[in-house]
């Protein structure tokens, strides 16, 4: 077979799936070995998912010129970019882009140039380049390109062969410069990906298809001795990775770097002026947001819980089902159960939220009263839960996803979506029929079964019951927020004003959300809500109880101690703050109370 001199836009696209597939083989590997620059285990996947993106975007826009294909490749990595590696392999496509610029047909030479561009542009993105990691051995690769050029001419397959051996090296190399891989017997994962990445390039180059590419990567024994790596999370000095996209005319990266980096560590900037991909370990990522907002328009919140993360990686093994939901559950804080929650996003106007983590409630509430913008909630994507479900699958055996119902939100089909792009055997995505503190009791059941140690068939077999057994009732003081958001008519609170009555709602057994009951008044709104909820409730049944609020917390205590004192068989009772998920609807003043029979 002819050796490959050139790479136009089609081959350098078909080099890139290659690299791609085998880099998505090995993600639960990558996860394994994952110690820096926090051990929680997700490296693989968010490598896996800012790749998969490239795939996603470009699998039928391949350009015939190698600079327009870049250029889409680059774009593509930025809107997927996850994770501290997954930004800097972004920034490593903006550069190699930027360096192939007027390129139609890339040379081994012109090659060397755009991968000294790509290494540079990830250094340059960093505020705290670390040695040891993927930086080093991105410009390790880029240097031996660069000599090979200098010293002779080579074909593709040769000169990739030679870049790639002093990769290796580089990467074997990782330990000695990071102690923590090195006490872990460890390679840098992020590094480890790219290598993986170059191998399965050069598989393509080698080949000239990509049919059955294989390499001997695959059967590396893991053998991570995670006893060596220092797991107080609890004690760890930041406990999210907060990433977005800003769009603007004139994005100056220098000054959002210096605006940002006093609020954490771990910060990566990729993109353009036009276009950049922020991503920073901090403690308040509704700060990032807020700050990156001043220079264009945010999209695209993160903020995920190393924290949790850290809990889940350094199980050592795989353990027993993952609980998933959305933040559209109202869970107590205190509760011990491993649940994973896919945050809900919303927007004020130009300015973006994540659920539960960017404000605290009483921020939210009192934005709400004054901000003259209605919030707009946006779903969770199919992206959003395949990277969970990806991340999750490296450390669990199987996954049960819970969401709610879909009559109120396409949350449960984006979760859907997204099980069907994952390998979904031991993935079950369910309606849980109810929302708020109703959904979050119908979730803790289910996680309280799995820590347990049931089994994904056990919990799917005694869920049914649990669904339609698990009760929810909402008292709204001011419909107004309700009539704001779209979700009642105007001429229905001009009614209940009038009357002044306030329905109590109920999530139905379709999921639909409808009247329960009436309340007359709005006063003694907790004795009023409390009595009804209790008139519900079997005399002769232990329950587990959930009592939320909505910025009321005096009316919630009054509540709680009302349902308490009324009925002598309640288990366990929490006292909650109402989400924004259901608070955008209900607004200020409102109560919710759920109910679960104690089998």
């Amino acid at each position: 077979m002819n050796k490959i001199t050139y790479l136009d836009g089609a081959r350098l696209h078909r080099a890139m799936v290659a690299g791609v597939n085998n880099v998505l083989s090995r993600q639960d590997y990558l996860n394994k070995i994952n110690v820096f620059p926090v051990p929680d285990g997700d490296t693989g996947t968010n490598m896996a998912f800012t790749l998969n993106s490239i795939l996603d975007s470009t699998s039928n826009k391949v350009h015939t010129r190698a600079d327009d294909m870049l250029a889409l490749i680059a774009d593509a990595a930025l809107d997927g970019a996850r994770g501290n590696s997954g930004v800097i392999l972004a920034q490593f496509f903006q550069g190699l882009s930027d360096g192939a610029a007027g390129v139609e047909k890339m040379t081994p030479k012109s090659f060397a140039k755009a991968v000294k561009f790509g290494a540079e542009y990830a250094r340059d993105a960093l505020a705290e380049p670390q040695e040891g990691t993927i930086l080093t051995v991105l410009t390790d690769f880029s240097n031996r390109l660069i000599e090979l050029i200098q010293s002779q001419n080579h074909d593709f397959e040769h000169f990739l062969e030679l870049g790639i051996n002093e990769a290796e090296k580089s990467l074997e190399n990782t330990p000695n410069l990071l102690a923590v891989l090195k006490k872990a017997g460890v390679v840098d994962a992020g590094a480890q990906g790219f290598v993986d990445f170059l191998h399965g390039i050069f598989s393509f180059i080698k080949t000239g298809n990509l049919k059955g590419f294989k390499t001997d990567l695959a059967s590396k024994v893991v053998n991570v001795d995670l006893n060596n790596i220092d797991t107080d999370f609890e004690n760890s000095e930041y406990r999210y990775c907060t990433e977005c996209i800003i769009k603007g005319d004139k994005i100056i990266h220098k000054e959002l770097r210096e605006s940002l980096l006093i609020n954490g560590n771990s910060l990566v900037i990729a993109g353009s002026k036009k276009k950049a991909k922020v991503h920073i370990h901090v403690n308040e990522p509704g700060v990032v947001f807020k700050i990156c907002s001043e220079f264009g328009s945010v999209t695209g919140e993160k903020a995920d819980d190393m924290w949790q993360q850290q809990e889940a990686a350094q199980g050592h093994k795989t353990k027993g089902v993952a609980i998933v939901t959305d933040s559209g559950a109202d869970i107590p804080d205190e509760i011990d159960l491993d649940i994973f929650v896919v945050p809900v996003r919303y927007n004020f106007g130009d300015v973006g939220y994540v659920d539960k983590v960017s404000q605290t409630p009483e921020e939210f509430f009192k934005e709400l009263e004054t901000n003259p913008n209605h919030p707009q909630t946006s779903q969770p994507t199919p992206g959003d839960f395949r990277r969970q479900y990806q991340y999750l699958k490296s450390h669990y055996d199987s996954i049960i996803s819970i969401h709610i119902p879909h009559e109120l939100s396409g949350t449960y089909q984006s979760a859907l979506n997204a099980a069907k792009r994952v390998d979904n055997k031991n993935i079950t995505v369910l309606d849980g029929f109810s929302a708020s503190a109703g959904l979050g009791l119908i979730v803790m059941k289910a996680a309280s079964l799995a820590k347990e140690g049931k089994s994904l068939e056990n919990i799917n077999a005694l869920l049914p019951e649990i669904i339609s057994s698990s009760k929810v009732y909402l008292a709204i003081k001011n419909l107004k927020y309700v009539v704001r958001g779209g979700r009642l008519p105007g001429w229905v609170k001009t009614v209940a004003d009038f009357l002044n009555i306030r329905p109590v709602l109920a999530t139905k057994d379709n999921g639909t959300l409808g009247a329960a009951g009436v309340l007359l008044g709005t006063k003694n709104l907790p004795e009023k809500l409390g009595n009804f909820v209790l008139a519900k409730m079997d005399k002769d049944t232990s329950y587990t109880v959930i009592v939320g609020h909505s910025n009321t917390l005096e009316d919630g205590e009054k509540l709680l101690e009302l349902i308490q004192q009324g009925h002598n068989k309640i288990q366990n009772i929490y006292l909650i703050d109402i989400g924004c998920a259901l608070g955008v609807h209900a607004g200020p003043g409102s109560l919710v109370t759920a109910i679960q029979p104690v089998s």
